[in-house]
């Protein structure tokens, strides 16, 4: 009954989703919508592998001959790309007996025949298994996070609603007044829908709403120049005006009934408009079709309950009356002119994003930018901390200094990264003042001192430990990893000082690539994407 209230999830989402489940990895919606709508190549396949490799989900991809296949020699489940409406993925489950049993966003044990199946398949199929160490490491918090967006708008409602309830003066309200009342703020909501669709026409719930019927098109009697009273002013807004206005004036001056009354009745003409559009056009809009409903209902209402309405109505308002009534109007106008600037600009601002998102990580260009930057050579004689493969061919040099903030957010991304992938080796140079007594050259000579005495494992640990402490105290991180310092890590923390001065280090963190200062207007979250 209630089925266009669900939220309608994006094919790339609902199938990794799935196959998360399947798996039992555990990532929160809100973390794999993110990783996925945000990566460069969304919704290529491998977005879908880089994600699933952000979460240490083991995965590989296979180009796989349709024409001599045996279903029996696939690994299952393991989702498959289709060409079909233009790019589609499908988690398959099983073929058997013919059959294709399979998940997509439509739902789950869906089934298709085998021929049609493979008519759709390109044969690219990606598999995936999980480990011990598979998921996101603060899934608990992140899934709160989600909890409480999904329940933040109905719970705004839900205290909106309460405070109407308990503000109004039942004394004053009767059986027809409040009739009244319920119109105007079932016509405050169904305008609030049409403002949703005029900022964003593929909200689920707007496009479930509006694919109710067959004949039902939103977009082609919102969009068109009959919906706009003027080229700034629609006619979804002067109908959230109207309703908002009015229903607030009801509840803060119920003897404003004579006004509201004469507004209905000068808004009736507006039915015949919009009506007839919609019929000359064979186009209808649900949403319009309500408002026009509940302008009827309304007269109706008026006329119904004529006796009952104005019983303890005043016939003419006092000064203080018509200002009341005044501002009741201007309080939804003030509102919306605050935030639709806001919610436009987050709207426009998403597919310009994906759009630069694309032009930034162009491998190509990111090539180009980086080699006109001047380079570094990082000698083995200055001792930089090396993690990571010592054989691989990319390095990335952090400039970090051990009380930044920032350079604690990059450690944690370089760490993420050391966990995941075995092909790049980092090395990292701390900034100090040469000072025995200065707390960031204790720091600085204390690690290196770990990289001549441990293996890179407890030196990772004392490096993690370190940056996540929120209040950094030496001498307890040191006790707990003691190492003794020679007099040769004085003379290391000299040539660091030097190399950073000849480099022109001046804030920190600073990143190398392979040498090359990392250009402006690129990050180290982003290398992830343009490495080969």
């Amino acid at each position: 009954m209630f089925k266009f209230l669900r939220s309608k999830q994006n094919n790339a989402f609902a199938v990794v989703k799935q196959l998360l489940n399947v798996l039992d990895v555990r990532v929160s919606d809100g973390t794999l919508l993110k990783a996925l709508t945000e990566h460069p190549y969304y919704p290529s396949l491998f977005s879908l592998s880089d994600s699933l490799t952000d979460w240490s989900v083991a995965n590989q991809s296979y180009q796989i001959d349709k024409n001599d296949y045996n279903p029996k020699d696939l690994q299952y489940p393991f989702i498959a790309h289709s060409s079909h409406n233009g790019g589609y993925f499908m988690l398959v489950q099983n073929i058997v007996a013919k059959t294709v049993t399979y998940t997509d966003e439509n739902g789950t044990g869906l089934a298709i025949p085998e021929s049609e199946f493979l008519e759709r398949w390109s044969g690219v199929a990606l598999h995936a298994t999980r480990s011990e160490s598979s998921g996101e490491k603060n899934f608990s918090e992140n899934r709160r996070k989600d909890l409480f967006e999904k329940i933040r708008i109905p719970l705004v409602m839900g205290v909106l609603i309460v405070a109407i309830a308990f503000s109004i003066d039942y004394g004053a309200i009767n059986s027809g007044l409040a009739l009244l009342l319920g119109i105007k703020l079932a016509g405050t909501a169904v305008c609030v829908l049409l403002l949703v669709h005029g900022i964003n026409a593929n909200n689920t719930l707007i496009q479930n709403l509006c694919s109710l019927g067959r004949k039902n098109d939103c977009n082609a009697v919102l969009n068109s120049d009959a919906a706009k009273l003027t080229g700034w002013l629609s006619w979804s807004e002067v109908g959230f005006f109207y309703f908002a206005g009015s229903a607030l004036a009801l509840l803060i001056t119920p003897s404003a009934i004579w006004e509201i009354i004469w507004l209905n009745v000068l808004a009736l003409p507006y039915i015949v408009y919009s009506l007839t559009y919609q019929y000359r056009h064979k186009n209808w809009c649900l949403l319009c079709c309500s408002v026009q409903a509940l302008l009827g209902l309304e007269f109706v209402t008026t006329l119904l309950f004529e006796r009952t309405v104005l019983t303890q109505a005043i016939p003419y308002l006092n000064l203080r009356g018509l200002c009341v009534f005044a501002i009741a109007f201007l309080v939804p106008v003030a509102l919306w002119i605050f935030l639709k600037p806001f919610l436009v600009g987050t709207s426009e601002l998403k597919p310009l994003k994906g759009q630069l998102n694309k032009f930034k990580y162009n491998s190509t260009l990111f090539e180009q930018a980086l080699v006109n930057q001047p380079r570094y050579a990082v000698p083995d004689e200055i001792m930089p901390i090396v993690l990571g493969n010592p054989q691989a061919q990319t390095i990335i040099t952090m400039i970090s200094n051990p009380f930044c903030e920032p350079c604690a957010k990059a450690h944690k991304t370089l760490d993420t990264w050391l966990s995941t992938r075995d092909d790049i080796k980092v090395k990292i140079i701390f900034t100090s003042a040469d000072d025995d007594n200065e707390a960031r050259t204790k720091v600085s000579r204390h690690v290196s001192a770990l990289s001549l005495a441990y293996d890179a494992e407890i030196l990772k640990n004392a490096l993690n430990d370190w940056y996540k402490q929120d209040k950094k105290k030496y001498e307890q991180w040191a006790a707990k990893y003691p190492v003794a310092i020679e007099k040769e890590q004085k003379a290391v923390t000299e040539r660091q000082m030097a190399w950073c001065e000849l480099a022109d280090i001046r804030f920190t963190p600073t990143v190398l690539v392979n040498g090359y200062k990392l250009p402006v207007p690129y990050r180290i979250e982003d290398i992830k994407y343009l490495l080969d």
